[in-house]
């Protein structure tokens, strides 16, 4: 079966654990501007960690066909070694999970480390775990869902200030 990446916000402390490892793993070092996972600050002490959903879109997009799923792990990769920096790839995500490494000028996306994350590893919190396909279409569907009943019962300002 499938698996793939889920973030809960809820319980990210914005340590940046994920975004280390996964720079470490690829590429070495210690750089959180080179990984494949990112952590963005919502609002001061809420962190939101960001996770490639390997749906694929990318795929079309690029014009050498270098970008592939591994049959594997359902992981969506690139093949950095004769990537040649278009950016379509990066154009077409529409969340934002392609970049060009600064160091390097590849494109970065997560490849599920070859079906062992090391983002869910390393992570203390469980922020970011790896789960069967199906449950995690499942904690999404809950997540928003909880997420839509909260904003429900938020005050609409631009009524209040109409009325």
């Amino acid at each position: 079966m499938l698996k793939t990446l889920v973030a809960i916000p809820e319980r990210c402390t914005g340590c940046h654990r994920c975004e280390m490892w996964c720079s470490i793993r690829h590429k070495g070092v210690i750089n959180i501007e080179r990984a494949a996972v990112h952590v963005i600050r919502q609002l001061p002490s809420i962190d939101d960690p960001r996770v490639c959903l390997q749906c694929g879109i990318c795929i079309d997009s690029c014009p050498k066909d270098l970008i592939t799923r591994n049959k594997k792990t359902g992981a969506v990769e690139i093949d950095k070694g004769k990537c040649t920096h278009c950016g379509y790839c990066i154009l077409s995500c529409p969340y934002g999970m392609i970049t060009f490494d600064p160091v390097d000028g590849h494109a970065v996306k997560c490849d599920l480390c070859g079906g062992q994350p090391e983002c869910v590893k390393h992570c203390r919190e469980e922020a970011i775990l790896y789960m069967d396909a199906d449950k995690a279409a499942r904690h999404r569907r809950d997540a928003n869902s909880k997420r839509d009943r909260q904003e429900s019962k938020k005050p609409n300002i631009r009524q209040s200030k109409a009325g």
